[in-house]
């Protein structure tokens, strides 16, 4: 057996493979035997039939199963020969063999080869994890405002923001209907009977600016609005839309004081019922951070380190990126952006990916360094937390 490699793109080479005519008859007889022994052939009971009626009864059999045979049989020597530590096998090309001789040739991914950077002394920063009195105070306000009741509003009520309101609305674009420019932008084309909230974010906020002060029954006519070129549509994207607008409805927003909203809550009292969120804050303040230092210690790490990895774990692992961040996404999500950016979106999970899989392999090298023992499953996390025991700040 001869064997010789090429290098190919990272850590990927080729792997070729050369058999004389002996060799590669040991493959053959071998599988003829099996067949001998096996087959069934009309006139002959199994295993009795004639070598040369085996031969041409199972002429295309016995040459696949020779060259599988010849594969599976010489590929680990072939590895051990070359001294190749293999990752996968990537790739079977153009195996032959017959009593002439055989050959073969295989694409791998090897592992990588690097030297383990410097991961002790690595600096990393620290913040202050300190709640702020401001920060409480607007947590307090959102969950009075979750706590908010809405009640019929009276005669002559103006619309204030956090009010729900029920309206009618078109939409033109240069005298357009919307709907004719962008027939899947049902929701903001118009409707009849629409109910929204007045707050920030949940309406084009024109619309919901121009609601602000009516009062029920008004009406306004000529309301301009802009699309935002990223997140609208792209048959809407940075145009210009004029809205007609009719208040039907308004259910005000009550929102409770001090004392009804620590009984919401089920809190002895209003001052308790603040410790508790501030307590709150906090403890998710200290968790941010650590999860912030982490971070900042496997991109510290990585800053140091740039070697190939093997392209098959790579693409394993940007396919499950892709898939996780696909399974996560809400039944309104504009499939439309997501093709026209599908590019840039895999650009971007594959460098995630090639990230992810060299930090693989350098927590392996420092796990074997430092002679660290934990699950498999813990081992990066069990990596991360002796580059921050070992950092300077």
């Amino acid at each position: 057996m001869k064997t010789n490699t090429k290098k190919l793109e990272g850590c990927r080479i080729e792997l070729n493979v050369t058999l004389d005519a002996a060799e590669a008859t040991k493959s053959i007889n071998a599988v003829e035997k099996m067949f001998l022994k096996n087959a069934q052939i009309s006139g002959f009971r199994k295993g009795k039939a004639p070598i040369e009626v085996v031969r041409k009864s199972y002429a295309r059999e016995i040459v696949l199963e020779s060259v599988q045979h010849m594969v599976s049989n010489n590929y680990p020597a072939a590895v051990k020969e070359e001294n190749l530590k293999v990752v996968e096998m990537v790739e079977l090309r153009e195996p032959t063999c017959d009593t002439n001789g055989g050959a073969f040739t295989i694409i791998l991914d090897l592992e990588p080869e690097f030297k383990l950077p410097t991961y002790k002394g690595l600096k990393i920063s620290s913040k202050p994890t300190e709640v702020k009195d401001e920060e409480v105070k607007a947590q307090v306000e959102k969950f009075r405002e979750y706590a908010a009741s809405y009640d019929e509003a009276e005669e002559g009520y103006a619309v204030a923001n956090g009010d729900y309101v029920q309206i009618d609305y078109a939409g033109t674009i240069d005298g357009k209907d919307i709907l004719e420019v962008a027939p899947e932008a049902k929701m903001v084309a118009g409707a009849k009977g629409f109910w929204l909230r007045v707050n920030e974010g949940d309406f084009l906020p024109e619309i919901l600016d121009a609601l602000k002060g009516m009062k029920v029954g008004e009406e306004k006519a000529g309301v301009k609005a802009k699309f935002d070129k990223k997140a609208a549509p792209e048959a809407l994207a940075g145009k210009k839309a004029l809205y007609d607008i009719k208040l039907l409805a308004v259910r005000k927003c009550v929102l409770p004081d001090d004392a009804a909203l620590a009984e919401k809550f089920k809190a002895e009292s209003f001052e308790k019922f603040t410790k508790d969120i501030r307590g709150s804050l906090e403890k998710q303040a200290v968790e941010n951070e650590k999860a912030r230092r982490e971070n900042e210690a496997v991109e510290a790490l990585l800053k140091k380190a740039d070697f190939d990895v093997p392209l098959s774990m790579v693409e394993r692992q940007s396919d499950m990126l892709i898939k996780d961040f696909l399974s996560k996404l809400g039944p309104n999500f504009d499939v439309q952006k997501l093709e026209k950016e599908q590019d840039a979106f895999k650009k971007e999970a594959r460098e995630s990916a090639i990230k992810h899989v060299r930090f693989f392999y350098l927590s392996s090298a420092i796990m074997e360094a430092e002679k660290l023992e934990c699950k498999p499953e813990e081992r990066a996390m069990k990596v991360v937390e002796f580059i921050l025991q070992n950092a300077k700040s």
